[in-house]
């Protein structure tokens, strides 16, 4: 299969995201060329063929030499961070369709669609699917309002990762990333250091800090873009006040780096998604709506696997917090309170990763199809 995602950065979660799913095509007996943004680091990394991004005769001849396509997995299917990354990711549809091999979707993240035509465009490349599985009910029903039929709700593909094994570290883990809300006209541009508002910053800071002095636990920064947020780390961490540690994990251990941390506190979808293999409480920083539809999913099943107490509504073991100054000073709070619901966290992950197979489905109707 040729798989055309969003891996070959600095981005941890993506390379999580697509060792998870050549796990899957291996299952089936696949192997697959990626489309990279690195192609050299992501056939290092991966032991695969990859071809570049913008090699539209690599990925040509890939796709006559396959089976077939698998769009994603990710966040691809969204026109947020860029007007361009939309239809660019979707062309790879009808490129494998001129080139006679069917196409699936697999552990998609669909949305925000609020540019004109974006729905349109999204509906009417996805119809041409065999099948598509995305990761959360948001997605869902995003893609049944663009008129895509029988999508499979599944979850993260990371998810599917077995949880770490070892002590719990008494600390906070937290994973926090730079951004701004209307995202770039090209994609994979770099925000610029400048562009962190000092304000912001410090005030971020201390919310970690009012966290750490409630728990009575130190902070431990760790990095899922280790490039970018590592760089953001250390300008948060030069405001902090409390005991605190930075790390730079690599692919192979940034699971548990964050899993086995006692509370984690979390922008990155990713980090938020680790803790959940830990089976540990968490604090949701909602910058955007991946991480609001992660936040309610948890919640969601941890309360519905969670009998309540005689005194109120299970605890669920999640917290989301607003992002910005508002929200943050709620950290603390929201760290105390979410701190002794680590089996509801754990009950939840045990719910939710069922929806593994969703994406197995939709890859052996791919399989099927030739």
């Amino acid at each position: 299969m040729v798989v055309a995602g969003w891996s070959g950065t600095t981005n941890l979660g993506d390379e999580l995201l697509l060792r998870q799913l050549l796990k899957l095509l291996g299952e089936q007996g696949c192997d697959a060329t990626v489309v990279s943004a690195d192609p050299e680091s992501t056939a290092a990394l991966h032991t695969v063929d990859a071809i570049a991004l913008g090699d539209a005769r690599g990925l040509w001849r890939a796709l006559r030499r396959s089976q077939g396509l698998v769009l994603g997995p990710g966040t691809l299917l969204q026109d947020q961070t860029s007007p361009a990354s939309l239809p660019w990711h979707l062309s790879r549809i009808a490129t494998a369709a001129a080139a006679g091999r069917p196409v699936a979707g697999v552990g998609l993240g669909v949305g925000p669609l609020r540019r004109a035509g974006s729905r349109g465009l999204t509906g009417a490349a996805l119809r041409r699917c065999v099948g598509v599985a995305v990761r959360d009910p948001a997605s869902a029903a995003l893609l049944a309002a663009c008129g895509v039929r029988g999508v499979r709700t599944g979850c993260d593909l990371v998810l599917g990762l077995d949880p770490p094994a070892g002590t719990v570290h008494p600390r906070i883990a937290v994973s926090l990333r730079a951004h701004h809300a209307g995202g770039s006209v090209i994609p994979l541009r770099r925000h610029q250091p400048a562009a962190w508002d000092p304000g912001r910053v410090a005030a971020l800071a201390a919310g970690l800090d009012d966290a750490a002095r409630r728990t009575g636990l130190p902070l431990h920064l760790v990095a899922m873009d280790t490039d970018a947020d590592a760089r953001f780390h250390q300008l948060v961490a030069a405001h902090l006040r409390t005991e605190h540690t930075l790390e730079v994990p690599t692919l192979d251990n940034v699971v548990a780096t964050i899993g086995r941390s006692e509370i984690v506190i979390a922008m990155r979808y990713h980090a938020g998604v680790a803790a959940l293999v830990g089976g540990r409480p968490m604090v949701l920083i909602g910058y955007t709506n991946k991480v609001d539809a992660l936040a309610a999913g948890i919640a969601g099943a941890a309360g519905h696997a969670t009998p309540a107490a005689a005194s109120g509504p299970p605890a669920t073991g999640v917290a989301r917090v607003a992002d910005g100054p508002g929200g943050w000073s709620s950290l603390g709070s929201a760290a105390q309170m979410v701190r002794p619901a680590a089996a509801s966290v754990a009950a939840a992950r045990q719910r939710l990763v069922v929806g593994m197979d969703a994406h197995r489905h939709v890859l052996s109707a791919l399989i099927d199809s030739q």
